[in-house]
């Protein structure tokens, strides 16, 4: 059970980020996380600069709500519902559409070409225009979303892999011109 911090242990960190270790791949040394560790694992995480200024802000919410969770675990679930949030308002904003929902407009810019699998940092693919990636998104991301947003006792430490997927997705959307003729 979530329990309310004292103010006193306000500053400590979540007993459960002790759970987990930092390995180095070479010399399968493992060290302890510390809240530079959880700070760098999302500093690298950026939007584009095309990416409007309203959007990046609500995206840093979320990196904010994932290095906050250092304090407190379950804000990782916080900073995924933000991130998938963002990932909407993003979608609203390219297309101008207030009315449709997460589902409709993911679809809409996968059909228009906006999102495609080779966008994804995480995705290795020799196919440009592959979307078999992006098609199972429209189904899992409004899935996960609403899952948070409507109650829930998901408790992961995952927040940074959802926040990378959604920070891929929304710069698509935002790529300039340039950028679309090259792929």
């Amino acid at each position: 059970m979530e329990e309310f911090k004292k103010l006193s242990e306000v500053h400590k960190s979540d007993i459960r980020n002790s759970y987990w270790v930092l390995m180095n791949k070479d010399t399968g040394k493992q060290k302890s996380m510390t809240l530079d560790d959880v700070h760098n694992n999302v500093s690298c995480i950026e939007l584009k600069e095309e990416v409007p200024d309203e959007i990046k802000s609500q995206f840093n919410i979320a990196k904010n709500l994932h290095v906050y969770s250092w304090f407190s675990y379950s804000f990782h679930q916080i900073s995924e519902m933000k991130a998938y949030s963002t990932v909407e308002y993003a979608l609203k904003d390219k297309f101008g559409d207030h009315r449709c929902g997460f589902k409709k407009l993911l679809k809409k810019a996968i059909k228009k070409g906006l999102i495609k699998d080779s966008g994804f940092r995480h995705i290795d693919t020799q196919d440009s225009n592959s979307i078999e990636y992006s098609l199972g998104l429209v189904e899992i991301m409004p899935s996960l979303r609403n899952s948070l947003s409507h109650g829930s006792n998901t408790l992961h430490n995952q927040s940074a892999i959802t926040l990378s997927i959604c920070c891929d997705l929304i710069n698509q959307l935002f790529k300039s011109s340039m950028e679309r003729s090259i792929l």
